[in-house]
């Protein structure tokens, strides 16, 4: 693997072709000139604030090209960024902060307002995104303006953190996720360039928020590569498909959840550009990987990852006689074993946590050493906290989350079965089950549930009488709640603990 840092790979392709198209957004097109002078420009502003190797900046950006800049410019001076939601408020937002051991931040006035009333980063380590009346460091100052440039960019090593990632949710104890600039480029080169064959003459489309990791590649990977990347301010179906279009993007990883937003589009939508699309971040349903390879007429693949790990496994679900209900195969030079609670490997079918080793790994949780060396076992696999099985052929089977499995009267009950049954029903738009409080068995399930306009009138009693012909008496669901949408991470995951507190108000 090179030893060039980020920056340094793509100021090479600037080098190679300066004029050409190195990132799209809302129709403006900047080259890879102008891109590394603007990050050039910001490193250096950055770096007379008192911006050093090693220093932590929390983002809060949506995606723009100024996020684009703030992570290039962080890879230059060997700072450590720590992209997070502009939604944070109150509690979370000061915890993610603080887990993260953020000195800088780099803001939109509205979440730079609440850093400096909470006294959470001090107004001369605040940079100001957007229009402000803030006495801070104005963003648009630093990155369109020459500075003399600082004595303390150094060669910056690979081996440095270069992004914590908070884990999913960021409340109540977040655990920021390191990554290295090493782990960044193996994960671009060897697991998406390399594996899915990208050359600089492709356009990759970016729809998931930038403060995600998969986003974060979704960026890096063209501008590594000399190619271009399109990003969108936010996803919307209209905005994906013209994107598309217009730009004649070529290859994507798109959130299930997108896909299947996208489904009525996609048969009328003029894809021809496209080369490979990759479905990431939650597992599709047999039937919808079915109906988008009746409108997919290019390769479509399926993948299954950790934050922690990156891409664990892989598949084209457009390959004849593939099990399109797995999540495919684990990855070259990647291993994957399933084991029980004791961590013990169980045997081929069986259902257990995924543990897997591979050379694409995080750094560790961000000074929480116990936590780390808690995630591995003595031969270096990690566990996932996922629930699933290998069958004969080697393909890997995703069930769930560990935490999501429903103790009910002593007897685990996996939400993934039940709301693959539910699913089948042409009525349900979508599903979750879950477990409850109770106090005879302990838990009981939940069942959560999204119609569309062809469900019954007595969609409870519908719910019942068909679940008692399709699941044992142990998975039978004992509370209904149907409503009008599930609520969802930006990444488009349905939030469970979000329907629990939905169903507890209920309750009062």
């Amino acid at each position: 693997m090179s030893t060039r840092n980020i920056y340094q790979l793509v100021k090479k392709c600037s080098h190679l072709n300066p004029e050409k198209a190195a990132c799209i957004y809302q129709g403006n097109t900047v080259s890879y000139r102008e891109l590394i002078s603007k990050v050039d420009n910001l490193a250096s502003g950055l770096g007379h604030i008192g911006v050093r190797k090693g220093s932590k900046i929390a983002l809060f950006c949506p995606n723009n090209l100024d996020f684009v800049y703030s992570l290039l410019a962080c890879a230059k001076l060997g700072a450590a960024i720590a992209p997070l939601p502009l939604t944070l408020q109150g509690q979370a937002l000061s915890k993610a902060v603080e887990a993260a051991d953020c000195e800088y931040a780099i803001a939109w006035s509205t979440v730079a307002k609440r850093l400096l009333d909470e006294q959470l980063i001090a107004m001369p380590k605040l940079v100001v995104l957007g229009n402000h009346q803030l006495d801070a460091v104005a963003f648009e100052t630093l990155v369109n303006n020459k500075h003399l440039e600082h004595p303390f960019v150094e060669d910056v090593s690979i081996d440095l953190p270069f992004i914590l990632t908070m884990t999913s949710g960021s409340t109540g104890s977040p655990k920021p996720i390191v990554f290295t600039q090493a782990t960044k480029i193996k994960r671009a080169f060897d697991a998406t360039i390399e594996y899915y064959k990208l050359s600089s003459d492709d356009k990759v489309l970016v729809s998931t928020p930038l403060y995600h990791s998969l986003a974060q590649r979704s960026l890096l990977v063209p501008l590594m590569l000399g190619a271009t990347a399109v990003i969108l301010p936010k996803f919307s179906v209209n905005a994906w498909v013209e994107a598309v279009e217009q730009y004649r993007v070529s290859f994507l990883f798109a959130v299930s959840s997108q896909l299947i937003a996208l489904l009525p589009e996609l048969k009328e939508a003029k894809l021809s550009s496209l080369k490979c699309v990759v479905s990431s971040s939650a597992t599709l349903e047999a039937g919808a990987k079915s109906q988008l390879l009746d409108v997919l007429s290019c390769c479509f693949h399926e993948c299954y990852g950790a934050s922690e790990m990156g891409v664990i496994s892989d598949f084209d679900v457009t390959k004849q006689g593939v099990p399109v209900e797995s999540v495919g195969k684990p990855l070259p030079s990647l291993y994957v074993k399933i084991c029980d609670n004791a961590r013990r490997e169980v045997a081929v079918g069986e259902t257990g946590e995924i543990a897997c080793l591979s050379q694409t790994a995080f750094a560790g949780y961000y000074q929480q050493p116990a936590q780390t060396q808690a995630s591995y076992d003595d031969e270096g696999y990690f566990y996932t906290g996922d629930l699933g099985y290998v069958d004969k052929e080697g393909y890997l089977y995703y069930i769930g989350r560990s935490k999501e499995v429903i103790k009910s009267g002593g007897i685990n009950v996996f939400p993934g079965d039940i709301e693959l049954v539910v699913n089948q029903l042409h009525w349900i738009q979508e599903c979750a089950a879950l477990g409850v409080e109770d106090a005879q068995f302990g838990e009981v399930i939940l069942l959560s549930v999204v119609c569309n306009t062809e469900a019954p009138e007595n969609v409870e009693m519908a719910l019942r009488m068909y679940l008692l012909s399709q699941l044992t008496d142990y998975q039978q669901p004992r509370q209904f709640m149907v409503l009008p949408s599930l609520p969802k991470t930006g990444m488009g995951k349905i939030h469970k603990p979000s329907i629990k507190e939905l169903y507890l108000k209920k309750q009062v």
